[in-house]
Formats: C-alpha cells, sequence, structure tokens
C-alpha cells in the first residue's frame, strides 16, 4: 500500500506501507485514510518525525530501535526513510535522518519513504523548532518509481 504525505497542500513524500509484514494495521491505516494531522518531532529520539493517526493497533513486525541502530551500524546501511507505529500513542513515525539514540521502548516497522526522503530532512529540522505543520495522509491508486538508496 502506498500513502501520499502532503504538507501544507504540497505533496512531499511517498511511503510504502508493508501490508505482508504488518495487515492488521495496515487495513486500518487502509479504512482510515485519508485523514490529516500534524507534525511534530521526536524531541529524545534522533532525526524522528511523528504523526497522530486515528487508528489504534498492536504491535506487528515488533522491534527496539537501540537493536536496529546496532544492526545499522554494523551493515553500515542506513536507518532514513524507515517508517514505524508506536500502538500505546497511536503514532507513526518517520526517521529522516540516521540518528538513532538507544530507544528501549518497542515500535512496529511498518513501511519505508520510497519517494521525498531527501525533502523530509529539512522538514524534519523546521519541525523541531516550529512543531505543527499540517499534513494530509492518503492513499495513492498508482505504483510510484522509487527513488534508489
Amino acid at each position: 500500500m502506498l500513502v501520499n504525505l502532503n504538507l501544507d497542500g504540497a505533496d512531499i513524500a511517498v511511503i510504502e506501507i508493508w501490508e505482508d509484514k504488518v495487515p492488521e494495521i495496515a487495513a486500518k491505516l487502509r479504512e482510515a485514510l485519508p485523514f490529516p494531522t500534524y507534525l511534530q518531532h521526536g524531541k529524545l529520539t534522533g532525526d524522528l518525525l511523528l504523526m497522530q493517526t486515528k487508528i489504534l493497533a498492536d504491535w506487528e513486525n515488533m522491534f527496539y530501535p537501540e537493536d536496529l541502530a546496532e544492526q545499522v551500524a554494523a551493515e553500515g546501511t542506513e536507518i532514513r526513510g524507515a517508517v514505524s507505529y508506536y500502538g500505546p500513542r497511536q503514532q507513526i513515525s518517520i526517521m529522516y535522518g540516521n540518528d538513532i539514540p538507544p530507544e528501549p521502548l518497542p515500535v512496529s516497522g511498518i513501511g519505508k519513504v520510497v519517494k521525498g526522503a531527501d525533502k523530509l530532512e529539512l522538514i524534519g529540522l523546521k519541525t523541531w523548532l516550529e512543531p505543527g505543520m499540517r499534513v494530509v495522509l492518503s492513499l495513492i491508486d498508482s505504483p510510484v518509481d522509487e527513488e534508489p538508496t
């Protein structure tokens, strides 16, 4: 499933939700979309954008960010563009950079940004200083070309 992230009227990014890895979360998102929300910044959790959702779902494809940080460091890969869902707060998060501080709480890995990840870093910095930009999340009907990672 592809989700469009529209910020203040401009299409900014496309998120791929892994329906095979998180079928319940994906189904609840599909049913709830489209919906408006607001961007926040994870003040203590690295390069992280947060968006409140309309859904409540249990963990699927669960991991601990501190474990992921070790894996990324060992493999020499990037975490930028990773998309997670944190059920207790009903939030979707997007890693816009590669700063992953230790975080002892589990999250559900639900997808990745497949287009527009480069734009999110500047948006992340702006959100740090001025949280509350309006975002609309909506379904995309047709496939998009992934950007090289």
